[in-house]
């Protein structure tokens, strides 16, 4: 039976993540960063020798998307990859890049994989992404699955598909501030695909997890409406689109040629019943 350590599982990737992972056979260590220091070499070392995993899947890290994201953060962050990787020893080890790496001040229209190196973000949150990606590039055993937008169960409720169905479940309009255009995976193709690649490692460094095609807010909102059965105006904020937030998934697909994406209209039908059941009970 295969080991895998998983830190992170307390946030919504993660409590997806390890049921999902359990469930193929895996057996899944996840502590959780309230109780250990993942920054302090020696206590890795501890969790490692103790676990003696076979796999590493990173899935939490401090901070949140902001424009003041704090230099310590990232130092913490890049202390807690590097402490990992030393000792993983070599063994597969997966973390999560963010669209952020490529520079969000322009529009990022279905980036290609390798494209981050082109131009390092202006921001200093996607600065530190892409910083930590110039260090994951330097081990062959280390890969960035790069997400973009993920939606699902547990995901918080300011997340965009979760806001637009809770508007509907309360009988109030669907609110957007502005209408943008983005890469959105649902949370079980993303669990289905880390499975995919800890029994077949990628030949790819860096993968876009994303979907072939992209999708803008307003219509995501006309979907919530059509399969809660509401009908709810979607109000804009403002007119006009943001800059697009899009990858295109070329590495991904060139690992998994013929994988199926859940639709979008099933993914977000389950994610309505999951909160509906769960939360207006």
């Amino acid at each position: 039976m295969q080991r895998v350590l998983l830190n992170g599982s307390g946030g919504f990737i993660g409590k997806n993540l390890k049921p999902f992972l359990e469930s193929k056979g895996l057996k899944v260590f996840a502590p959780k960063s309230k109780d250990f220091d993942f920054s302090d070499l020696e206590t890795v070392k501890k969790l490692i020798a103790d676990y003696k995993p076979d796999i590493f899947i990173l899935a939490g890290f401090y901070g949140i998307n902001t424009p003041n994201f704090p230099q310590d953060i990232y130092e913490k962050n890049l202390q807690i990859l590097q402490n990992f990787i030393a000792v993983a020893e070599g063994k597969p080890l997966f973390t999560f890049g963010s669209g952020a790496e490529f520079d969000k001040s322009l529009p990022i229209i279905c980036a290609k994989d390798e494209a981050w190196r082109n131009t390092p973000p202006a921001d200093l949150y996607g600065r530190a992404k892409y910083l930590i990606s110039q260090e994951i590039a330097k081990y062959p055993n280390v890969w960035n699955l790069r997400l973009f937008g993920v939606y699902g169960p547990n995901e918080a409720p300011t997340r965009f598909i979760t806001h637009a169905i809770n508007c509907v479940l309360k009988n109030e309009p669907i609110t957007i501030r502005q209408n943008v255009i983005f890469s959105y995976l649902e949370v079980s193709d993303l669990c289905r695909l880390i499975y995919y690649f800890t029994q077949n490692l990628p030949k790819h460094k860096f993968i876009n997890m994303v979907p072939p095609t992209p999708v803008d807010l307003k219509t995501l909102a006309n979907i919530v409406n059509k399969v809660s059965g509401a009908n709810q105006p979607v109000i804009l904020a403002k007119e006009g689109l943001a800059n697009e937030y899009s990858g295109a998934p070329e590495n991904l697909l060139k690992e998994i040629p013929n994988f199926t994406f859940t639709p979008l209209e099933d993914g977000i039908k389950n994610l309505y019943q999951f909160i509906k059941q769960n939360v207006y009970k």
